[in-house]
C-alpha cells in the first residue's frame, strides 16, 4: 500500500493536483496554460499563461495581486460588447 500512495502522489504532481481559480493570466491576459507554471497564493492557485509571468507577479504588492486576480477571474466585458454591436450593426 505504501509503494502504491508513493507512486501516485508522484503521478498527481501534475496540473490537476492544483488547479487555478483564474482562467486568464493575471499578469497578461491571456488563457491560462501549464508551461505558465502556477502559484500558490492566499490559499488559492493562481495560473500563468507563459514562463515569466509567476515573476512578474511575485514583484507585485498584496493589493496589486487581488486586483489583478480579481480581473484574471472576472469574465471579460469586451468579448460580449463586441457580439452586441455586431448584432445591432446587423
Amino acid at each position: 500500500a505504501e509503494s502504491d500512495n508513493g507512486s501516485a502522489s508522484s503521478s498527481s504532481g501534475s496540473v490537476t493536483a492544483a488547479t487555478p481559480v483564474n482562467e486568464n493570466c493575471p499578469i497578461m491576459g491571456g488563457k491560462v496554460t501549464p508551461e505558465g507554471g502556477t502559484v500558490q497564493w492566499n490559499g488559492k492557485t493562481i495560473g500563468f499563461c507563459c514562463e515569466g509571468c509567476d515573476e512578474k507577479w511575485a514583484e507585485l504588492s498584496e493589493e496589486e495581486k487581488a486586483e489583478a486576480l480579481a480581473e484574471a477571474e472576472a469574465e471579460p466585458a469586451e468579448d460580449e460588447d463586441e457580439e452586441s454591436d455586431a448584432d445591432s450593426t446587423t
